[in-house]
Protein backbone atom coordinates (compact mmCIF):
# COMPACT_ATOMS: atom_id res chain seq x y z
CA UNK A 1 0.00 0.00 0.00
CA UNK A 2 2.66 2.00 0.51
CA UNK A 3 4.27 2.12 -2.45
CA UNK A 4 1.10 2.72 -4.46
CA UNK A 5 1.07 6.00 -2.22
CA UNK A 6 4.31 6.45 -3.25
CA UNK A 7 3.68 6.30 -6.56
CA UNK A 8 0.67 8.17 -6.85
CA UNK A 9 2.74 11.11 -5.19
CA UNK A 10 5.40 10.54 -8.08
CA UNK A 11 2.77 11.18 -10.25
CA UNK A 12 1.26 14.10 -8.88
CA UNK A 13 4.65 16.03 -9.06
CA UNK A 14 5.47 14.70 -12.19
CA UNK A 15 1.47 16.11 -13.35
CA UNK A 16 3.30 19.47 -11.42
CA UNK A 17 6.08 19.62 -13.51
CA UNK A 18 3.86 18.98 -16.94
CA UNK A 19 1.88 22.09 -15.54
CA UNK A 20 4.93 24.65 -15.25
CA UNK A 21 5.96 23.83 -18.66
CA UNK A 22 3.01 25.92 -19.63
CA UNK A 23 4.33 28.67 -18.07
CA UNK A 24 6.52 31.16 -20.24
CA UNK A 25 8.91 32.21 -17.45
CA UNK A 26 9.90 28.63 -16.48
CA UNK A 27 10.40 27.49 -20.16
CA UNK A 28 12.92 30.36 -20.52
CA UNK A 29 14.68 29.72 -17.64
CA UNK A 30 14.92 25.89 -18.39
CA UNK A 31 16.33 27.33 -21.91
CA UNK A 32 18.74 28.51 -20.49
CA UNK A 33 19.85 25.66 -17.82
CA UNK A 34 19.79 23.74 -20.44
CA UNK A 35 22.15 26.47 -22.40
CA UNK A 36 24.54 26.76 -19.37
CA UNK A 37 24.67 22.66 -19.60
CA UNK A 38 25.59 22.70 -22.96
CA UNK A 39 28.21 25.45 -22.55
CA UNK A 40 29.36 23.07 -19.47
CA UNK A 41 30.11 20.13 -21.87
CA UNK A 42 31.92 22.34 -24.51
CA UNK A 43 34.18 24.17 -22.21
CA UNK A 44 34.57 20.71 -19.87
CA UNK A 45 33.90 21.62 -16.38
CA UNK A 46 35.29 19.68 -13.64
CA UNK A 47 33.07 17.50 -11.15
CA UNK A 48 33.16 20.33 -8.56
CA UNK A 49 32.10 23.07 -11.31
CA UNK A 50 29.25 20.46 -12.65
CA UNK A 51 27.72 20.15 -8.54
CA UNK A 52 27.62 24.12 -8.64
CA UNK A 53 26.04 24.48 -11.96
CA UNK A 54 23.49 21.74 -11.47
CA UNK A 55 22.72 23.33 -8.09
CA UNK A 56 22.19 26.91 -9.67
CA UNK A 57 19.84 25.09 -12.42
CA UNK A 58 17.53 23.06 -9.49
CA UNK A 59 17.58 26.39 -7.52
CA UNK A 60 16.38 28.87 -10.31
CA UNK A 61 13.78 25.85 -11.82
CA UNK A 62 12.33 25.12 -8.21
CA UNK A 63 12.02 29.09 -7.11
CA UNK A 64 10.19 29.74 -10.65
CA UNK A 65 8.45 26.84 -9.72
CA UNK A 66 7.29 28.24 -6.10
CA UNK A 67 6.90 31.58 -7.81
CA UNK A 68 4.57 29.95 -10.22
CA UNK A 69 2.48 28.30 -7.68
CA UNK A 70 2.30 31.19 -5.79
CA UNK A 71 1.05 33.30 -8.49
CA UNK A 72 -1.72 30.57 -9.40
CA UNK A 73 -2.72 30.63 -5.77
CA UNK A 74 -3.14 34.37 -5.76
CA UNK A 75 -4.63 34.35 -9.17
CA UNK A 76 -7.30 32.03 -7.75
CA UNK A 77 -7.66 33.44 -4.28
CA UNK A 78 -8.28 36.80 -6.15
CA UNK A 79 -8.78 37.28 -9.79
CA UNK A 80 -9.28 41.00 -9.85
CA UNK A 81 -6.63 43.72 -9.09
CA UNK A 82 -5.75 43.80 -5.43
CA UNK A 83 -2.52 45.70 -3.77
CA UNK A 84 -1.74 42.71 -1.18
CA UNK A 85 -2.10 40.10 -4.19
CA UNK A 86 0.53 42.51 -6.67
CA UNK A 87 3.08 42.63 -3.53
CA UNK A 88 2.48 38.97 -2.93
CA UNK A 89 3.41 38.42 -6.27
CA UNK A 90 6.29 41.03 -6.28
CA UNK A 91 8.26 39.65 -3.58
CA UNK A 92 7.63 36.06 -5.20
CA UNK A 93 9.35 37.05 -8.39
CA UNK A 94 12.01 39.33 -6.80
CA UNK A 95 12.94 36.04 -5.04
CA UNK A 96 13.33 34.63 -8.27
CA UNK A 97 15.45 37.44 -9.86
CA UNK A 98 17.80 37.89 -6.94
CA UNK A 99 18.63 34.22 -7.20
CA UNK A 100 18.39 34.63 -11.21
CA UNK A 101 21.44 37.64 -10.49
CA UNK A 102 23.40 34.94 -7.92
CA UNK A 103 23.20 32.41 -10.15
CA UNK A 104 24.46 34.58 -13.12
CA UNK A 105 27.39 35.72 -11.16
CA UNK A 106 28.35 32.17 -9.92
CA UNK A 107 28.13 31.76 -14.35
CA UNK A 108 30.69 34.15 -14.81
CA UNK A 109 32.94 32.87 -11.61
CA UNK A 110 32.95 29.56 -13.53
CA UNK A 111 32.71 30.07 -17.11
CA UNK A 112 34.72 33.57 -17.96
CA UNK A 113 38.20 32.50 -17.15
CA UNK A 114 37.58 29.53 -19.41
CA UNK A 115 35.72 31.52 -21.98
CA UNK A 116 38.94 33.73 -21.72
CA UNK A 117 41.35 30.85 -22.07
CA UNK A 118 39.45 29.43 -24.97
CA UNK A 119 39.48 32.37 -27.26
CA UNK A 120 43.39 33.20 -26.35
Amino acid sequence: MELKSFLRSFRFALNGIQNLFNERNFRIQFLIGMVVALLGFLLKIDKFEWLIILLAIGIILSLEAINSAIETLCNLVNPDYHPMIKKIKDISAGAVLISSILVAIVGIIIFLPKIIIYIK
